[in-house]
């Protein structure tokens, strides 16, 4: 049996937001207003802010306003990346989409269109003369407001990949920096309904307008590319016959979710690759990585417990979640939880703690759906100390904490 134990450090740094083109009467740095919409489910909801002290992205659209949901893709994908990671501060990320428009049906349409159910959907009938809608000062839409945990905006109009850097900073574990080398999707064509673009080449484009690869769809309309950058290039292709002029260009991923469309241009339709549509693109072929880069992807904070005992936090159940992702996402890796107590109190009693505590996320791991066969529960007690702090020792609080810890060893069967 093979362990693998990691340790990670974060670098912390500031990030600053730029607001773009301002169409509210808000500014950067004012608390976001309170909102009540209808739902999709003919019932009214209400939002205040700070919102389950969560980072959120509010937007404001309409479906009449084609501006509104160029980059409804993106933000469905982001939604999906990042609503279910834990973060430095606040307990995640989440979305609010607010349609301003009397049109229920049009706006039922783009949801189901856009792959955004899951988010938080209101519309509010009577437009920019809705009550609470008054309150954020609206003149335009879209209007996109970037809201951290304690409520405060901290972005106005911000662009997608201002808003993937921004929630990489907060993220509370690191990523390996590992690049995606190879993609894999299909290029579909249509309106109300889509067709593959079949047997049509398409072109891998660098920042100098050179082609770096060139490849053909199937009859199915897909294409595998590779590089050893995806991030940034752009895949082209050229407009012809098989595509009309009000037809949209979409990429889908091999599972058949839409990943983006292209943006349309005089001679062809263009899609720019970001970080975080590459995950989703990436070559089912090439998901499985070694655990050890699985490893390296994680970060975790020790405190898990409340008031000394054993029951996990809310704040720990976020983290734990994130771990709950990926471990669903490598059948073949198995977890042991350790935990381990300071010296104080005690040692066989402080070893039952410690064993309830390791229990405790076990469990939360089971009633998630993980099988109880990949999980092991530890309780060390006071047996591994990481400082000077045993018995007859006296300790600062600061010392007696680095002891108290759980940790977390992967292994897979040989």
């Amino acid at each position: 049996m093979k362990f693998l134990l990691f340790t990670i450090t974060l670098a912390f740094f500031t990030f600053s937001l730029k607001s773009q083109d301002l169409s509210s009467g808000l500014k950067v740095g004012d608390m976001s207003p309170s909102l009540v919409v209808n739902t999709s489910e003919s019932s009214i909801q209400s939002f205040t802010f700070p919102f389950n002290n969560k980072i959120i992205l509010v937007h404001f659209w309409s479906s009449s306003t084609s501006k509104s949901v160029k980059d409804f893709y993106k933000y469905s994908l982001i939604y999906k990346k990042y609503s279910t990671e834990a973060f430095k501060s606040g307990d995640g990320f989440d979305m609010i989409l607010v349609a301003l428009q009397s049109d229920k049906t049009a706006w039922q349409k783009d949801i189901e269109k856009y792959n955004l159910k899951a988010v938080n959907n209101g519309i509010c009938l009577k437009g920019y003369s809705d009550f609470y809608i008054k309150n954020f000062k609206l003149t335009q839409t879209p209007t996109t407001l970037l809201v951290d945990e304690f409520g405060k905006i901290i972005a106005i109009n911000p662009d997608v990949t201002t808003i993937i850097d921004y929630l990489d900073d907060r993220r509370d574990f690191v990523n390996d920096g590992k690049p995606v080398t190879k993609i894999s999707g299909s290029i579909l064509v249509g309106n109300e309904s889509t067709a593959p673009l079949a047997n049509e080449k398409v072109y891998l484009i660098n920042d100098k307008k050179d082609t770096v690869q060139t490849t053909t769809t199937n009859e199915n309309g897909k294409f595998t590319l590779s590089d050893p950058n995806m991030s940034g290039l752009t895949i082209n292709v050229h407009k012809n016959e098989k595509i009309k002029e009000d037809d949209n260009v979409l990429l889908a991923n091999e599972k058949g979710m839409v990943v983006s469309a292209f943006t349309k241009g005089d001679t062809e339709f263009e899609y720019r690759l970001l970080d975080v549509e590459l995950s989703f693109l990436k070559a089912i072929g090439e998901t499985e990585v070694k655990l050890k880069s699985f490893i390296k992807d994680l970060y975790f904070s020790e405190n898990l417990y409340e008031d000394g005992g054993y029951a996990l936090s809310a704040k720990s159940k976020t983290k734990l979640d994130a771990l709950l992702v990926k471990l669903k996402g490598y059948p073949k890796a198995n977890l042991e939880i350790i935990s381990h107590s300071d010296s104080r109190g005690e040692s066989e009693a402080n070893k039952t703690l410690s064993l309830k505590r390791s229990t405790s996320v076990a469990n939360y791991f089971m009633s998630k759906g993980l099988a109880k066969g990949r999980l092991k529960a530890i309780g060390k007690g006071e047996e591994e100390p990481l400082n000077g702090c045993v018995d007859g020792v006296k300790c600062s609080e600061e010392e007696y904490r680095i002891n108290r810890r759980t940790e977390f060893k992967f292994y897979q069967s040989e």
